[in-house]
C-alpha cells in the first residue's frame, strides 16, 4: 500500500499547498485583515515561485496560452482596477483583485506540478472533487433553496439546514445557481475520473466505489440546485462527451453547433419570453430579464470598450447609469448573467479577447490531445472538453465572474487543461 501511495508524495509541491492554504484567508478576506498582512500574503505566494525554481529549476511552467494569461493579469487587470471610481474601487474592485491574484499563483502551481507525473494530476483531480462535495453540501445545509420543480422541492424542505444562520455574512457566493456554475466545474471530470478507475479495476478496483459515491452526491446536489442552465450544460457535456468518443461524433457536434447558429435569427424568442414572468425566484432572473442584462452590458462594453468599467463594478454601474425597465430596482445581483459578456464589462474589449484565446487555445489542444495513443490520456481530455462544453452552455446565461470567490475553479480547470500540453509533448518525445 505504502509502495503504491508514495508516487503522489512530492515535498515541493505539497509546500507549495501549504502556502496557497495559508495565504486563501487573507486574500479572500481582506476586509479582516490590515495592508502589511496582504503584502505579507502576496510576498508568500511570490517566495513559492523561488522555491519551485531552486527544487525543480523551474520558476513556471509553459504553456500555449502564457501570453494571453499575462496580459490579463498583468494588463488588464491593473487597468480594471484603474477604471473603477474611487468608492467601488476600494470596495468592490480591490478584493476580487486580490482573490485573481491567488488564483493566478494557484494556476501556476498546478501547471507547474501536475504535468510533472500522473499522480500529481490524479491527486489535484481529486482534490477538486473532495472540494466539490464539501462544497455542494455546505451549501445544501445553509441555504433554503428554491422550488422550481415541485418533486425535488417537496425533498430540499424535509433536509435541514443547520448552519444557515452562523454563514449567512458569506452573502450571495452560496446561491443556487452559483453552487451549480461551481459543481459544473468538477461534475463532467469527476464522471471521467470513475470511468477510468473501473477501467484499471486491476489496479485501482479500491477507487471505483468511493469515486462513484461522491460523483453520485456531487449529481444529486446539482439537480437540487434546480439551476436549469447547470442542468443543460451538464446533460449536453454528457452527450458531447459520448459522441467525442467516436471520430463521428466530432463532426456530429460540429454540424449540431452549426445549425444552431443558423437558427438563431428564427428561434422566436418573444414569444418565449413573453411566457416568463419577470422575476422566478429569489436570485433567478427570468429569460426576459436576463435579455435586459444583456443589452445593458453591451451598451456598457460599447462605452467603456478598452478598459471596462471596472472589476466587480457591474451592479452597481448598471443601476446608475442604465436603469432597468423590467427589473425591479429592489433585486440586487453583481454579474451580467453572461460570463463572456461580463469580461468585457469588467475588461473591456482586450480583456475578453484574452479570454477567447485562452479557451480556444484550450480546446485545441484537448482536441489534439483525444487522439493520442493512451486511452486513459485521451479520456482525460474528453472530460475536460466536457467541462468547458457544460460550462460555455451555463455561462450564457450566468456567469461566476471573475474575483468571485468560487472562481478558482476555473482557474483550477484551465491549468488542468493546460497541464497536458507537457503530457502531450511527453508522448510525442516517447514516440520518436
Amino acid at each position: 500500500m505504502l509502495n503504491r501511495l508514495r508516487p503522489y508524495w512530492d515535498i515541493t509541491f505539497f509546500v507549495e499547498l501549504l502556502l496557497l492554504a495559508i495565504t486563501a484567508p487573507i486574500l479572500y478576506f481582506p476586509g479582516r485583515f490590515g495592508t502589511g498582512e496582504i503584502a505579507f500574503a502576496i510576498g508568500l505566494l511570490a517566495l513559492g515561485w523561488l522555491w519551485r525554481r531552486l527544487m525543480i529549476g523551474v520558476w513556471y511552467q509553459r504553456t500555449p496560452a502564457d501570453w494571453p494569461i499575462f496580459f490579463l493579469f498583468l494588463v488588464m487587470l491593473p487597468i480594471s482596477i484603474w477604471a473603477a471610481p474611487g468608492p467601488l474601487r476600494a470596495e468592490y474592485s480591490m478584493p476580487r483583485a486580490l482573490i485573481l491574484i491567488w488564483n493566478f499563483f494557484l494556476f501556476w502551481t498546478v501547471v507547474s506540478h501536475a504535468g510533472r507525473r500522473r499522480e500529481l494530476l490524479y491527486l489535484v483531480s481529486g482534490g477538486l472533487l473532495l472540494i466539490g462535495l464539501g462544497l455542494g453540501s455546505f451549501a445544501l445545509l445553509s441555504n433554503q433553496w428554491g422550488n422550481k420543480f415541485p418533486l425535488i422541492g417537496a425533498i430540499l424542505v424535509q433536509i435541514p439546514t443547520p448552519l444557515s444562520d452562523r454563514f449567512n455574512w458569506i452573502g450571495t457566493e452560496f446561491n443556487p445557481n452559483l453552487v451549480a456554475g461551481s459543481l459544473l466545474y468538477i461534475l463532467p471530470l469527476g464522471v471521467v475520473m470513475w470511468v477510468i478507475a473501473v477501467r484499471q479495476r486491476l489496479t485501482r478496483w479500491w477507487l471505483g466505489l468511493p469515486l462513484f459515491l461522491i460523483v453520485g452526491t456531487i449529481g444529486a446536489i446539482l439537480l437540487f440546485t434546480q439551476s436549469r442552465g447547470a442542468l443543460l450544460g451538464f446533460s449536453l457535456a454528457l452527450v458531447g462527451m459520448m459522441l467525442m468518443r467516436w471520430r463521428q461524433g466530432v463532426v456530429l457536434i460540429g454540424v449540431g453547433v452549426l445549425v444552431v447558429i443558423l437558427a438563431l435569427p428564427w428561434i422566436p424568442f418573444d414569444q418565449l419570453t413573453g411566457q416568463v414572468t419577470d422575476v422566478e425566484a429569489v436570485g433567478d432572473v427570468s429569460l426576459s430579464g436576463r435579455q435586459e442584462i444583456w443589452n445593458r452590458a453591451l451598451y456598457m462594453i460599447s462605452d467603456f470598450s478598452f478598459t471596462g468599467v471596472g472589476l466587480g463594478n457591474f451592479g452597481e454601474i448598471v443601476r446608475l447609469l442604465y436603469p432597468f425597465f423590467l427589473i425591479s430596482p429592489d433585486f440586487t445581483f453583481d454579474h451580467a448573467h453572461n460570463f463572456f459578456l461580463q469580461m468585457g464589462v469588467e475588461f473591456g474589449i482586450p480583456g475578453l479577447v484574452a479570454l477567447l484565446v485562452i479557451y480556444l487555445t484550450g480546446i485545441a489542444l484537448l482536441v489534439r490531445l483525444r487522439w493520442v495513443h493512451r486511452w486513459d490520456q485521451s479520456l482525460w481530455a474528453i472530460g475536460l472538453l466536457g467541462v468547458l462544453l457544460g460550462h460555455t452552455i451555463y455561462d450564457m446565461t450566468d456567469a461566476i465572474s471573475m474575483g468571485s470567490k468560487p472562481n478558482f475553479l476555473f482557474w483550477a480547470v484551465l491549468a488542468l487543461v493546460f497541464t497536458q500540453s507537457q503530457q502531450l509533448m511527453t508522448d510525442e518525445v516517447a514516440r520518436m
